[in-house]
């Protein structure tokens, strides 16, 4: 019934939208927002919009709103115009003997969705993902009763205005009441009891609003998107929980951060603790290995032959290569593992002209292509051939090879697979999930990620891997249910490649774009030297105050700085944990780790050390770009990553 009386005062709305004929279709799609919203009134001119002079009055307990379409930033003199305009209509209004303010009323510039136009101080700036959400969210002003009467007496102003209410809109007639709460009251009541139970809890809450995207019937590969903390591997977990109860077979849940998957084995053991038996959590190079142990595939991982080689390679080009601006043996490094192996590259013709996606700041023309072919990856290789050793990549490729070979039989397939945090697979990866999936164009084949949350190099799309999201097998998620909303606003702030891709060619949505459901939050910022840090932190973690039970993360950018905390910690006298060897249960111990290995996961308090990515990303050029905006996403996905309290030590030297 509820539903039915949403859709009902939707359709209203846009019906009564509908016959505001001067105004664009985008522009009516977005106030139908505020129309189904409870409590609202919406005064509209007459009037074609301009981005001089005020399209309509939005009224709520939150305030008076005076709205302007704009494309571009409003010029002081505009601002001053619009302002005039509005405080004028609103000046001689007296309800009840009382004089309205007029210098209350906000000015608020709706804009197109992507466009760069930011609130500055005097103003607010809203588009239609977020529209609703920065109207709402302030305090309260009035009270109902007040803000009809203030509406009414707007309106005899305004006469040839067009007035607009929520309360205008049809209700759906109640037949029978079988408690004392409506169903819209009991979802957000659940919603917020869930929220503030123990982390442990919240970390398999679902808000009723996703349900659909848990229970749609999907003929394909699908994805599910959106930013951090809008639930994505919530409802993947639900998805898979909803799926072993209606079908036989097993389950695999996997992902790049071998981490991960034991800490949502746990959260999955309790929404299908029947079906746990069927569910195979583990990251792909794991998997890789057991697979190939089974099938009597030989191979030899040796991390310690992998550096010898890099070595050896790198006193060949290394004279050459560390000579390219804006990189180090890490750079090349990764141009092996995440573009030739990583893409699966055989010969030095296809290396040559092969898109390096995520990496053309660096620009390698042919010939520099060759040489790194000829005198880095080559004689890299050759030492592992040598010692008859094989690295991850190397893995991923002998995997491929078997599967594409002999596919999986019924003693080994799986009739789901999970794929979390795909944003940082290589091609190859996404190959090998794709055939443990089945293959084809009907694999039960689930890729949830955010591209803004990329920290490993490089790149690639669905498509290139064979994978078809067609017939809308995509799911965007926007709503923040993790972060407070001072958290959430810090790490809003952050330029972190708001041009976020939706791994096959599309716009996905930005962080900025999330809306927070929780209120509150504190967040602490400061630039310190590092020799200072070491006595700040621990100090820091005691300041916070922190419920006895909260989970606390410490996360940096570096093993080694993991490795350093950990013991600074231990010192003083504080319970640790590596996050390598977190699972979830370990809740009374602060995890220690990068960045790398938190992805994914959720505490109550972060603390942060890193380096400050510049502020202007557009400036930079090149390799240095690229490091930049690698920070700055490793930056976004550790302050994301805090639920109550976060604290940032930027170090300056």
């Amino acid at each position: 019934m509820a539903n039915i009386h949403r859709e009902r005062i939707a359709r209203w709305a846009e019906q009564q939208l509908a016959e505001q004929r001067h105004l664009p279709p985008q522009q009516r799609r977005l106030l139908t927002g505020l129309l189904t919203t409870p409590g609202w009134h919406l005064l509209l001119s007459p009037r074609p919009p301009s981005a001089s002079r005020v399209a309509a009055y939005a009224l709520s307990r939150t305030g008076v709103f005076a709205l302007t379409f704009v494309a571009t930033p409003p010029s002081p003199e505009t601002l001053l115009t619009i302002r005039r305009e509005a405080e004028q209509t609103f000046a001689r209004l007296s309800i009840s003997g009382t004089q309205f303010v007029p210098h209350s009323i906000e000015l608020v510039f709706l804009v197109p969705y992507g466009s760069r136009i930011t609130a500055a101080g005097r103003y607010l700036v809203a588009n239609e993902t977020n529209f609703v959400h920065i109207l709402s969210r302030r305090d309260n002003r009035m009270r109902t009763e007040r803000v009809a009467e203030l509406a009414t007496a707007a309106a005899e102003i305004l006469n040839s205005w067009q007035w607009l209410s929520w309360g205008d809109a049809p209700r759906t007639e109640t037949i029978e009441s079988t408690g004392l709460f409506a169903a819209e009251d009991i979802a957000a009541d659940a919603r917020l009891a869930a929220l503030r139970k123990p982390f442990s809890d919240w970390m398999t809450f679902l808000d009723p609003e996703q349900l659909p995207h848990v229970t749609a019937t999907f003929t394909g590969p699908a994805r599910i998107s959106g930013p951090a903390g809008t639930g994505k591997s919530v409802v993947a977990l639900h998805r898979m929980a909803h799926f072993v109860k209606r079908n036989s077979g097993r389950v695999l849940f996997t992902t790049f951060v071998k981490t991960l998957p034991a800490y949502h084995r746990r959260g999955f053991a309790r929404l299908a603790p029947d079906a746990a038996n069927r569910a195979v959590f583990l990251g792909l190079h794991a998997w890789a290995m057991k697979f190939l142990n089974h099938r009597g595939v030989e191979f030899n991982l040796d991390t310690d032959v992998v550096d010898v080689a890099f070595k050896h390679a790198w006193t060949r080009s290394g004279k050459v290569l560390g000579n390219v601006k804006d990189t180090d043996i890490g750079y090349w490094r990764d141009e092996i593992s995440r573009v030739i192996k990583g893409r699966g590259i055989a010969t030095k013709d296809v290396y040559k002209r092969v898109p390096r996606k995520g990496r053309d700041g660096i620009s390698l023309v042919a010939a520099r292509r060759e040489y790194v072919w000829e005198n880095w990856y080559l004689p890299y290789q050759r030492t592992l051939d040598k010692a008859g050793a094989h690295d991850f990549d190397d893995i991923i490729a002998l995997a491929v090879a078997e599967i594409t070979a002999r596919p999986l039989d019924s003693t080994e397939n799986f009739a789901m697979v999970v794929v979390d945090e795909v944003q940082d697979f290589t091609l190859m990866q996404l190959r090998l999930v794709h055939l443990i999936a089945g293959g084809g164009p009907d694999a039960q084949l689930l890729l949830v990620g955010d591209g803004q949350q990329q920290v490993y190099a490089g790149g690639c799309t669905l498509s290139e891997a064979g994978i078809s999201l067609a017939g809308a097998r995509g799911r965007v998620l926007r709503k923040n249910y993790r972060n407070c909303e001072a958290v959430l606003t810090y790490s809003q702030r952050i330029e972190a490649s708001n041009a976020v891709d939706d791994l096959d060619g599309g716009a996905g949505i930005a962080l900025r774009d999330s809306p927070p459901v929780l209120p509150g939050g504190r967040v602490v910022d400061m630039h310190v030297a590092r020799h200072e840090v070491d006595g700040l932190l621990p100090n820091a973690i005691r300041a916070a105050d922190l419920p006895p039970d909260a989970e606390v993360a410490v996360i940096v950018n570096f093993a080694s700085e993991a490795a350093r905390y950990l013991r600074v910690l231990q010192r003083a006298g504080f319970s640790t944990r590596a996050l390598e060897a977190y699972d979830g249960s370990q809740v009374h111990e602060i995890k220690v780790g990068t960045v790398h290995r938190a992805k994914g996961m959720d505490f109550a308090a972060v603390f942060h050390v890193t380096d400050e990515p510049p502020t202007e990303l557009s400036r930079l050029t090149g390799g240095a770009r690229d490091r930049a905006e690698m920070l700055a996403r490793q930056l976004l996905v550790a302050t994301s990553r805090a639920r109550d309290y976060l604290w940032v030590a930027y170090v300056v030297d």
